[in-house]
């Protein structure tokens, strides 16, 4: 008699309520640790080093910059987790999402006012979603692939569209009026990314779209099996990922109350920093919204100091770079120790 195959209800159940047995190798259990939980202690570690050591951090007028500086970038990594998670990497094409859904902000909300603006931003969202994930979940396309060439459509549209010109919003307009709010030190943009963190933490950890984004990231043949329609997992993921770029950019725009369509560059790795330092497995299958956020933290952190330090542009970005090499190189030598 064949075996039979689980439903979508029991996968997701056991995804969920699996208990994770913790190696008894001293070495192993302290590897799993730093790839999961390291960040925490990491992060906490680089904040009190900041403010004992270095001049000018701990200021409120630069923690308010350090806020500012954060919410775009942590809104894309606070989306992306979901990508990743699902097993797909990245998604590249969050640049040009950003820096068109801020161009259409202002540019459009000059013209015709901001919720058209608002409106026109979120359905080209739906379109970079729908076509990443069409592409990535159906065709089995490369992600990276695939989102690299969403990215170079989409800036070489937004370039030929806007001839690559800085859009200037009103000085007393609503998006300016947005950009400038605080809640004490606090940016109303930095509330709103943490906002986004609460909602998505929810759908990742509470509903059976996140179960299953986890369970097709850690298995996709016995998602695929037991009846799940992982293609529109997959569209959901970039989703996600696209409605909380153009968010991103709303942000973005707000802040400088411009737009130009090279203002995201960069966006798209910082954001991965964030999401692997968080503890976010390359691989699939294991994350964490608030683990993220606090990947976000530490990165905004670790930019900042260097740049009170006098660090060059290059050397930040040298820096960043290291950090997902070792984030990554912790994750997958966890991996395979974990499977011996």
């Amino acid at each position: 008699m064949s075996t039979p195959t689980p439903t979508h209800t029991e996968l997701v159940k056991t995804e969920a309520t699996t208990p994770d047995v913790t190696p008894r190798k001293p070495g192993l259990r302290a590897l799993l640790w730093l790839s999961q939980q390291g960040v925490i202690v990491f992060t906490i570690l680089l904040i009190l080093g900041a403010v004992i050591f270095v001049d000018g951090f701990a200021s409120l007028e630069n923690i308010t910059d350090v806020f500012y500086r954060a919410a775009p970038i942590g809104i894309v990594a606070l989306g992306m987790t979901f990508v990743v998670v699902s097993g797909n990497y990245l998604d590249l094409s969050v640049v040009a999402q950003v820096a068109t859904s801020a161009v259409i902000l202002i540019g459009v909300s000059n013209q015709i006012g901001l919720i058209p603006a608002i409106g026109l931003a979120l359905l080209v969202a739906l379109v970079y979603g729908l076509v990443n994930g069409l592409a990535v979940g159906f065709f089995k396309a490369n992600a990276v692939i695939v989102t690299l060439s969403t990215t170079f459509i989409g800036l070489g549209v937004l370039r030929w569209l806007s001839g690559g010109s800085i859009v200037f919003g009103p000085d007393g307009g609503p998006i300016r009026a947005f950009g400038q709010a605080k809640l004490g030190p606090i940016p109303l943009s930095a509330l709103l990314m943490l906002v986004i963190a609460v909602i998505l933490w929810f759908i990742m950890s509470r509903t059976p779209f996140g179960f299953t984004v986890r369970a097709f990231g850690s298995n996709k043949e016995a998602t695929r099996l037991a009846g799940v329609a992982t293609g529109r997992v997959v569209i959901g993921a970039f989703l996600i990922t696209a409605v909380t770029a153009t968010i991103a950019g709303f942000a973005l725009a707000a802040f400088s109350n411009t737009a130009v369509s090279s203002m995201s560059v960069g966006y798209d790795f910082r954001a991965l920093a964030a999401v692997i330092i968080g503890g976010t497995s390359v691989f699939g299958g294991k994350g964490s919204v608030m683990r993220t956020l606090l990947g976000v933290i530490f990165v905004s952190v670790l930019t900042n100091i260097l740049v009170l330090s006098g660090i060059g542009f290059g050397f930040q970005q040298m820096a960043i770079g290291a950090l997902i090499v070792f984030a990554v190189s912790i994750d997958v030598i966890a991996r395979r120790a974990a499977q011996r």
